[in-house]
């Protein structure tokens, strides 16, 4: 009877069966299991204790990072009596090792999953992870979303399923977590049109204003990769496209890191950072001493911090990074494609980047790139978006959390 429950409860109650049923009923089994499955857990999880001192985590890369982990980092901190739970992938052990002492882990998914969340008293997300898999949210549960962008340019999109879970997510969220009056509009508009703003930042970036903090993760970069104290970066990570398509990271890569010596000096290297959905077209680049393969990085801010120039596309680290006012370089050979299909929020020539659409393009606005020039648009920028970003989002964050665990006003 343990293990019926535990299949309807995780939606796989009929796929544990797939082998006796006709073929017919194979494929409407999905769809079977997942309306038995959300009836399952709002009847089992709608009501029960919650542990006042648990906060439970889940992040859409399935892993110790973003936002969620630097507040979760400043909670431990604290030394309080806490117990933080965070969800990863089913039977994905290496996804365990990063994670700090004081942090539990639990498959996702799993009716294990579902008990850890039902009982705890704070939810952290940053994306809509909380309300998947459709777990009712108790009276007296607090929900924070902290979202995974800053300031980006591309519009938030996804398919029908995808669109009623964020109407979901505005119903259930509690407070979201911004960093300047640009991110409110676009999260008032596209999630969360009912729901209370903390305008404290984005935990992930206060390292850029830690000159103590950006030398450490400069020399675990350093010593990740095995190079030189005196060694160059430049990181390029461009964003996924919605139908799969490639073909935007086919650049000659030692064509640019000869010409940013040329230019800024020193010796560089390329780091390479495929987004975890293309990671598997890492095989197209040749990777050698000077151009790395930089996906198995764990922590993108720390690559960040470590960078001296960036390159990317559409991504929205690029506006995160730009709080290091290091140069920032965009490469998009398929803009007019993507702004048709995916779109953007503001166009992309008011941002402070230098776009290019080829391979000489790129290297002529290495070439001719004004730090002086640059830095003045910089900051235009900032002032226009309203960023309020100032290096304090976490100790914020973590503050906020602790006051609601005690029962305190916010």
């Amino acid at each position: 009877m343990g293990k019926i429950k535990r299949f309807l409860i995780q939606g796989t109650f009929f796929y544990h069966i797939n082998n006796r049923i006709s073929k017919t009923f194979k494929g409407m089994r999905k769809g079977i299991d997942n309306g038995i499955a959300l009836a399952m857990r709002k009847a089992v999880y709608s009501k029960g204790d919650i542990q006042n001192n648990k906060i439970f985590v889940m992040t859409f890369e399935n892993s110790y990072t973003c936002n969620p982990k630097y507040i979760v980092e400043e909670l431990l901190k604290r030394n309080e009596d806490l117990d933080i739970v965070w969800a990863i992938p089913v039977k994905k052990n290496k996804f365990k090792y990063n994670f700090p002492r004081g942090v539990r882990t639990v498959d996702r998914g799993t009716m294990e999953m579902f008990e850890e969340q039902a009982s705890a008293k704070i939810w952290i997300d940053n994306a809509l992870n909380c309300v998947w898999f459709g777990l009712p949210k108790k009276k007296g549960q607090v929900y924070f979303n902290t979202w995974h962008g800053s300031m980006g340019i591309k519009r938030l999109s996804g398919n029908y399923m995808w669109r009623r879970r964020a109407a979901k997510c505005n119903k259930l969220t509690d407070y979201c977590i911004t960093n300047s009056g640009f991110e409110e509009d676009v999260f008032r508009k596209e999630f969360w049109p009912d729901v209370r703003f903390l305008k404290y930042g984005h935990a992930r970036n206060d390292l850029f204003f830690d000159e103590e903090r950006i030398a450490q993760a400069k020399a675990n970069v350093l010593a990740k990769y095995g190079l030189e104290e005196d060694k160059k970066i430049m990181l390029y990570a461009p964003t996924f496209r919605d139908d799969g398509r490639g073909g935007f990271f086919n650049l000659d890569f030692e064509e640019i890191r000869l010409s940013l010596e040329q230019k800024f000096g020193g010796s560089w290297v390329v780091i390479v950072r495929l987004h975890f959905k293309d990671r598997i077209k890492a095989g197209q680049i040749q990777f050698n001493e000077n151009i790395i393969n930089g996906g198995g990085y764990p922590d993108m801010q720390e690559l960040m911090a470590a960078t001296d120039i960036g390159m990317t596309d559409y991504s929205s680290w690029a506006y995160d990074f730009i709080l290091t006012r290091r140069p920032m370089f965009l490469y998009c050979p398929d803009l007019s494609y993507y702004e048709g299909g995916r779109g953007f929020y503001y166009p992309i020539e008011t941002t402070p980047f230098p776009i290019s659409k080829d391979q000489d393009e790129m290297l002529d606005q290495i070439k001719s790139y004004n730090n002086e020039e640059y830095l003045a648009k910089v900051e235009d920028f900032l002032k226009d978006k309203g960023c309020y970003e100032e290096g304090k989002a976490a100790v914020r964050s973590a503050d906020a959390i602790l006051k609601i665990i005690k029962g305190e006003e916010i």
